[in-house]
């Protein structure tokens, strides 16, 4: 189906409007919406929070009696069941909309029952305006309804030759203010932000939000042994998960559970896929990960990784000793590289920020 220029400014005005409310939707996916009449944008809106008005309804509200007869350019296609809130269909055919276009399907409605239910109604229902574009901010969304598993959300910062830490693993101050900051946005989207025990023990981190207005994830802990000090930063409260093992101290757990922190003991934490899906059931749908070589690296060789954030300091560390941030056996060849797909490249400050998908839903 063809769309002319004019509509695809309009269906990018809604992928931008959707942008606007990640990290808050979860587990909804981002929405934005347009309401066009005689070639003029009469309302807009998009899903600000989970439990709140819907994209649709805003724009709709936005455009009160100017939306009778007018077209509808939304990033998903409405919704027709109920929730925290009722069906969008239901909202799309009260206030006399002629035309709905639609960049994709939504994964929970692969019967396009949405659609059929507006068709009916006497509604033009068009699907695909700038399907490809829009895709990209439904990729936590989609990828949690076909696979019942967090989306997974990589960041590693580097010097310019690569290296996480210095030979002794102190790895904090590489990047700039302006970097330290972005990275506070990241965490305030994300559920859960994971990472090891020595990244604990050499760094202390708080792993919150504190640079930026938001939320603070949940912050698990990935430690086989548990031989961390429990006067952590990152043990200050009880917004912590912790997966370990038996060869963790018996005494330790104790003093965790009495604090009212979950542990989670396993036989071994080398099935990543397993720890994602307790993750999910807990109800992390965006996970951030920043955490050492091992973790970071048994993520990626088990294809847990779904984007791929780094941040590039311009400095030069060296040092045969200092890692880097991938680790793993010696490969003779190119066969098991990894490929980042929809690469993006800007500037933070000094810095670069380099970002891509190793997974596309």
């Amino acid at each position: 189906m063809k769309f002319t220029k004019i509509e695809s400014s309009y269906m990018q005005r809604a992928i931008d409007l959707a942008w606007k409310g990640y990290g808050k939707t979860q587990p909804n996916p981002l929405v934005g919406a347009v309401v066009v009449r005689n070639g003029v944008i009469v309302g807009e809106g998009f899903h600000k929070k989970y439990g709140g008005a819907h994209a649709e309804v805003n724009a709709l509200k936005m455009a009160g009696k100017k939306a009778k007869g007018a077209d509808l350019y939304v990033t998903l296609d409405p919704c027709r069941h109920t929730g925290k809130t009722g069906p969008c269909t239901e909202v799309v055919k009260k206030y006399g909309i002629k035309r709905v276009i639609s960049a994709i399907n939504d994964p929970h409605d692969l019967e396009h029952e949405g659609e059929m239910i507006l068709k009916r109604a006497g509604v033009v229902f068009e699907r695909g305006l700038l399907a490809d574009v829009a895709q990209e901010s439904q990729q936590f969304y989609r990828k949690n309804v076909m696979l019942e598993l967090p989306y997974v959300i990589l960041k590693v910062a580097t010097t310019m030759d690569g290296k996480v830490a210095t030979a002794s693993g102190f790895s904090r101050g590489i990047t700039s203010e302006e970097s330290q900051t972005y990275v506070h946005t990241m965490r305030s989207r994300a559920d859960a932000i994971l990472t090891g025990g020595g990244t604990i023990a050499m760094d202390n981190p708080h792993m919150g939000v504190r640079l930026v207005k938001g939320r603070s994830p949940l912050r698990v802990l990935l430690d086989s042994d548990l031989n961390v000090s429990l006067a952590s930063d990152f043990f200050r409260d009880d917004q912590v998960v912790i997966f370990t093992t038996k060869h963790a101290p018996s005494r330790t757990v104790l003093a965790l559970r009495k604090r009212g922190i979950e542990v989670v003991v396993q036989d071994a934490l080398d099935d990543i896929p397993s720890i994602l899906k307790t993750l999910f059931v807990r109800g992390v749908r965006i996970l951030m990960i920043e955490a050492g070589p091992r973790i970071m690296t048994s993520f990626v060789n088990q294809g847990c990784v779904d984007e791929y954030v780094q941040i590039i300091a311009p400095k030069l560390l060296g040092g045969l000793n200092s890692p880097t941030s991938l680790e793993g056996a010696d490969v003779q060849d190119y066969t098991s590289m990894q490929t980042l797909q929809r690469l993006a490249v800007s500037h933070l400050g000094p810095d670069v920020l380099l970002g891509g998908y190793l997974n596309w839903y």
